[in-house]
Formats: C-alpha cells, sequence, structure tokens
C-alpha cells in the first residue's frame, strides 16, 4: 500500500470485508487483485476501443447499432465502478479528482451518462470526448513500469535483461497505438464533415496517421482545416518521438544480443573484454 491510498478498514462483517477488497483491488499495487483487476480493465479499455473504431464505420454501425449502445452502456457501467472505487481509496481525493488520470476517467464515462442513450453521432460536442477514453491506453504503461520494477528487482540478471527489453518494447507498441487511435480519431472527427473528405472513418484516418508519423507522406489523405492541420503537426512530432524511442529499443536489444548489455558504457566494456579474449 502507498502513500497515494488510505489504509483499509478495521472493521468487521460485511462492510468491513467490501472495504478490504476494495482497498487491495485497487489500492494494492503487489496483490494479486490488484493485477486482476487492471487487467480486466485492460481489456474494457482494448474492448471500447475497437467499439468505437468500427463504429465509425457507417455500414457497421447501422447494422450493428443495438450491439454497440449496449455495449457501451456495459463498459460505462464498469468504467464508473472503477472511477468510484478510485475516489474512495485515494488518500488526496481532490488530488485524484483534479489530476489527469481522474479528468480522465471522469470523461470517458460522462458522455454517455449525459445522453441517456441518445446517438452521439448526432451531439458532435460530446461525441469528440470520447477520444478521451484511449488516453486511457496510457494507463497500461503505469502497469508494465510496476512489472519492470519488480523483475529488476527479483530476477536473475539474464532474465532481468530479457524481460526488461521486452517491456520496453511493449512500452513502446502501447504508445503508437495510443498515438496512433488518439490523433486518427481526432482527425476524423474534425474532417469527417469536409466535403469530398477522404476521412469516412477512424480506420481510414488510421491510414492517414501511420504515413504521417512514418513521414513517408504519400499525399493521398491530407487535411485541409486549419484545426487539422494543427493535430496533424502534432502527430508529425509524436511521430519523431516515438522514432526516437524505437531507436533506443532496438540499440539496447542489439546491445544486449551482441555484447550481452543493455547500456553503452556496459557494452564498451563487454566489447573490449571480447576483444581481450580473442588476443589471448
Amino acid at each position: 500500500m502507498t502513500d497515494l491510498y488510505t489504509a483499509p478498514s478495521r472493521k468487521k462483517g460485511f462492510w468491513g470485508s467490501v472495504d478490504r477488497f476494495i482497498h487491495e483491488g485497487f489500492g494494492n499495487e503487489e496483490s494479486k487483485l490488484y493485477r486482476i483487476i487492471n487487467d480486466f480493465i485492460v481489456l474494457l479499455i482494448l474492448f471500447s476501443i475497437v467499439s468505437i473504431l468500427l463504429d465509425s464505420v457507417e455500414s457497421i454501425a447501422v447494422r450493428y447499432k443495438t450491439f454497440f449502445d449496449i455495449s457501451d452502456w456495459v463498459v460505462v457501467f464498469f468504467f464508473t465502478l472503477e472511477y468510484a472505487a478510485n475516489i474512495y481509496v485515494a488518500k488526496r481525493k481532490k488530488a485524484y479528482l483534479f489530476g489527469v488520470w481522474g479528468i480522465i476517467d471522469f470523461l470517458a464515462i460522462i458522455p454517455t451518462f449525459l445522453t441517456g442513450g441518445i446517438d452521439l453521432r448526432a451531439v458532435k460536442v460530446l461525441r469528440i470526448l470520447r477520444v478521451l477514453r484511449f488516453l486511457r491506453m496510457m494507463r497500461m504503461l503505469r502497469l508494465l513500469k510496476l512489472a519492470k520494477t519488480a523483475t529488476t528487482q527479483s530476477a536473475p540478471e539474464v532474465a532481468t535483461k530479457f524481460s526488461t527489453l521486452k517491456m520496453d518494447l511493449q512500452i513502446y507498441l502501447i504508445a503508437l497505438s495510443t498515438v496512433l487511435v488518439t490523433f486518427s480519431t481526432a482527425e476524423y472527427y474534425i474532417e469527417r464533415g469536409v466535403e469530398n473528405t477522404q476521412f469516412t472513418s477512424i480506420p481510414a484516418a488510421m491510414w492517414w496517421c501511420i504515413v504521417t508519423i512514418t513521414t513517408v507522406g504519400y499525399g493521398d489523405m491530407y487535411p485541409s482545416t486549419p484545426l487539422g492541420k494543427i493535430v496533424a503537426g502534432m502527430a508529425m512530432l509524436c511521430g519523431v518521438a516515438l522514432f526516437g524511442l524505437l531507436m533506443n529499443v532496438i540499440g539496447k536489444s542489439m546491445m544486449s544480443s551482441l555484447f550481452g548489455a543493455t547500456d553503452l558504457e556496459n557494452a564498451e566494456t563487454a566489447a573490449k573484454e571480447a576483444e581481450e579474449r580473442m588476443r589471448k
């Protein structure tokens, strides 16, 4: 239990058990229950993202409208429970409510409650708030960071190198997915009202985003509105940052496989040792 969360109640009975369950599942980052609940939330996030992506395709949205409406309420129900539990276990509740994750958690659920079942495609202001749900993917980075720290402290040296490099790659893929989905969704909602636009769905906008962040620049799709160009510029900058992150991961992987080291200083030392052994 960290200093970010309140201590569980020592009361006995049903409510005491519920209190301890909530603190164990949402406040104790070292518990098995905490990991299970967070894995479940991650699956809900991924399911929610895929649903929103598919719902932007007109033919699929019309055919499976009932499924998307019901699944959205189910997902929001669990997100709401998680939001309430995080408030309950937080030691500084105001800090969570007005912090980054608290605001994102709130904006991820409020559009559904405000519309009360109304088709969000008809409510543009509230619909675009669902873009912020994709930022919840970044929460998986915190879980990987915790796992990486635990591995570094407890695993043998060789296993630690493999595990940390594997987690670095996972962190990169999560960051890449977050940038791809977030900017594609934002660009779709900005450009969808333009006449003869090619941003006809989020999956279509994802092709544009891939071409943009990889700096390929085919020019087959491009934003025409001022706000769309601003979003595109931000996507380009994120693409440069992601490229640097990828080079760091690949560099560590190569040094580890060739020299058995995960940083430049150790790699140079290992290379010198190997050279001396060859001379002998």
